[in-house]
């Protein structure tokens, strides 16, 4: 999933110049992974100061996408985000030039625009305005350009044949109960600083986890912050389905009925024994199929 991406990602960035370079959107829901998948890439190819000319070379330049769809304020939000001097009434078409410039004298190899769905809240001619903004800097860069988004923006890049074309979508899908999330799961006990073993991968808290997260790795992160905190302050050192339970945790596909009933003066109640016994289902709808796979 979020490796295949990230390779995906390295190939552009090593990519010679060419006239329309492959360009790239990464979907997903929100809080699962996105921004964390080009955070690692810039991880990995970091800034670096240039002695000769005390200036620095950014191979990857992540820029989070503007709230409006304003042509001209889109080249505001770059310029600015690259701490660059600029005229903010000049024509659009300076900017332009200057954001060219700019990206060329720190060494670019990649340009990522995150959160691209923030910027889709304009009329259908604004989006097309910033759309052709964005082909124009991939045309006259030669450079690929990254853009994530929710499936929002995919719905709203479908609407442009040429955009569609040259930002194929890469999905990160919402994690299974399979071998890949409980070593996620591994990895993540094998960070956390408790003095007992809560086996996380285990069969009884792996499919309680993946329930009460929904499947998103943001969601996650916060629920095993939040467990582990009460873990040590209580004094217990380890992680169990009681102490999950504990947490008034509630999953992110039914917070919008918690609030709805909460309006109404009501209490909601969640049944997590059935949400386990749904996630196993599927696992075992899964295992099934491959089964069958084999057979063939």
């Amino acid at each position: 999933m979020a490796l295949g991406i990230l390779s995906e990602m390295a190939e552009l960035l090593a990519a010679n110049e060419v006239r329309r370079p492959r360009n790239m959107l990464v979907v997903a829901n929100t809080n699962n992974g996105k921004t964390t998948v080009i955070d690692r890439l810039k991880a990995l190819h970091p800034d670096v100061t240039d002695p000769d000319s005390d200036g620095v070379q950014m191979p990857v330049v992540k820029l989070n996408a503007p709230q409006s769809p304003d042509e001209d304020r889109f080249y505001n939000h770059i310029l600015e985000s690259l701490g660059a001097i600029y005229k903010i009434r000049a024509p659009k078409d300076a900017k332009f030039f200057q954001i060219c410039r700019l990206l060329r004298d720190v060494g670019m190899k990649v340009l990522i625009f995150d959160e691209i769905n923030n910027s889709l809240a304009g009329n259908m001619i604004q989006r097309q305005q910033m759309f052709n903004a964005i082909k124009s800097l991939s045309n006259e860069l030669q450079r690929p350009i990254i853009l994530t988004g929710t499936f929002e923006a995919l719905v709203a890049v479908r609407e442009d044949k040429q955009m569609q074309n040259r930002f194929p979508p890469s999905i990160l899908p919402v994690w299974e109960l399979d071998s890949t999330f409980l070593q996620l799961l591994a990895s993540f006990e094998s960070l956390m600083p408790l003095k007992q073993r809560s086996n996380l991968a285990s069969e009884v808290l792996a499919p309680l986890l993946l329930a009460m997260c929904g499947g998103l790795i943001g969601e996650l992160c916060e629920l095993l912050k939040r467990a582990g905190k009460r873990a040590i302050t209580s004094g217990r050192e380890r992680i169990s389905a009681r102490l999950l339970l504990e947490l008034d945790w509630v999953p992110p596909d039914q917070r919008d009925r918690q609030a709805s009933a909460a309006e109404q003066g009501l209490s909601y109640r969640i049944n997590y024994k059935e949400m386990v016994q749904r996630v196993q289902a599927d696992e075992a709808e899964a295992q099934d199929e491959w089964d069958d796979d084999d057979a063939d």
